[in-house]
């Protein structure tokens, strides 16, 4: 029992450290890149890096096929509407029918939605959001697999 609870409190302190460290990492690669939005890279980082490297692989697929499909529909149609409640209601039931229609697990619809709020509040106040966005996901979760491997590796 105490064993099973120590190992608990060193794969959670695992957890922990590799969200931190990739989490810099991505962000400084992405800065240095040229993004005017580093966050975005860390944001992958954080939401794909997982206790297991299939795991992890698996949630850094579903954010990039996510991705690919929200911007699109937001720079398609985000500039025929204005930014309020209902068009980015609209906006997320086009991009889950999309997604659905695709035959897109709900997992990856949770990554359009996510993608299609950003992209829809952001794009229309910064330049290259949209843009930016595909990159710094890319390089977030190129950075979580690669890191995940890493640190499997070193174990």
């Amino acid at each position: 029992m105490v064993n099973h609870i120590r190992s608990q409190y060193e794969s959670f302190s695992h957890l922990i450290w590799k969200i931190a460290i990739g989490s810099s990492l991505s962000w400084e690669l992405s800065r240095l890149l040229g993004s005017e939005h580093p966050y975005l890279a860390p944001l992958s980082v954080i939401i794909c890096i997982q206790a297991t490297t299939d795991k992890t692989i698996k949630l850094a697929i579903q954010r990039v096929i996510g991705t690919i499909v929200g911007i699109p529909i937001v720079v398609l149609i985000a500039n025929h509407l204005t930014i309020n409640g209902l068009s980015l209601g609209l906006l997320i039931l086009l991009g889950g029918y999309m997604t659905k229609w695709l035959k897109l697990s709900q997992q990856i619809m949770h990554q359009v939605a996510l993608t299609i709020l950003l992209v829809f509040v952001f794009e229309k106040r910064t330049e290259n959001y949209a843009f930016d966005r595909m990159n710094d996901t890319l390089i977030g979760v190129m950075v979580a697999v690669l890191f995940q491997f890493i640190w499997s590796y070193f174990k």
